[in-house]
């Protein structure tokens, strides 16, 4: 008879599926930043025409999924660092949040936990609004639109490529999870920007093994 709640962290909740994850909607938010130049620009102007705001058309979705990309980088290591919070088939509470600052806090593992602060702000400050919805769940908790600066762009591939870098390691070493379940990770490859892909061209991720990933080119 099979164990659920152990399939449910060999297959699904395991840190290594957060990582993929957060590698997905990574690889899309960059995608979609490359043509962030011919994006069409918002201007909100008020009753005397003057400009008081302006973003880039494809803005929210960046922020949007380089937001989750980042909630799901975070969750890796706090599942990594607490197994129980994935048992019994349920996630722990201490799991279902937003906030990419309050989740980082509750982390001993997580690299450059002191550095770029702001990006982690920038990056949560829609996700229960803007990036989804015309507006918060209330007034206090509705936030405005955010402009992509480079220099914010900048920061956050760099909190990513940290956040790959020691997520691989981790993995590498291998992590016991509960219901009996242990699992290690070799992952080859670019990951959050990190590392550079085994074959130029297309990429994809394959699974040819349970405990191998690999991203490159598609095997024919």
């Amino acid at each position: 008879m099979v164990d659920e709640n152990k399939r449910f962290v060999e297959e699904f909740a395991n840190p290594h599926s957060w990582l993929m994850m957060a590698d997905n909607l990574h690889e899309q938010a960059t995608e979609i930043y490359k043509g962030r130049s011919l994006s069409s620009i918002m201007t909100k102007v008020n009753a005397n025409r003057e400009i008081v705001q302006q973003t880039r058309g494809i803005d929210k979705s960046v922020f949007l999924l380089g937001g989750f990309a980042l909630e799901n980088a975070i969750k890796a290591f706090l599942v990594y660092e607490n197994p129980s919070w994935v048992s019994n088939g349920r996630l722990s509470g201490r799991l279902k949040s937003h906030s990419l600052t309050g989740l980082q806090k509750q982390s001993k593992l997580i690299p450059d936990k002191n550095a770029h602060i702001r990006v982690l702000k920038e990056f949560e400050s829609g996700l229960d609004s803007w990036f989804r919805y015309p507006c918060a769940l209330t007034v206090q908790d509705t936030k405005e639109e955010r402009h992509l600066f480079q220099d914010l762009w900048d920061g956050y591939e760099k909190l990513m490529r940290a956040y790959a870098k020691k997520l691989v390691t981790l993995l590498n070493k291998g992590w016991n999870g509960p219901h009996d379940y242990h699992g290690r990770w070799i992952v080859e490859g670019e990951t959050l920007g990190y590392g550079k892909p085994l074959l130029t061209g297309y990429r994809s991720t394959e699974f040819p093994s349970q405990d191998r990933t690999y991203k490159g080119k598609a095997i024919e």
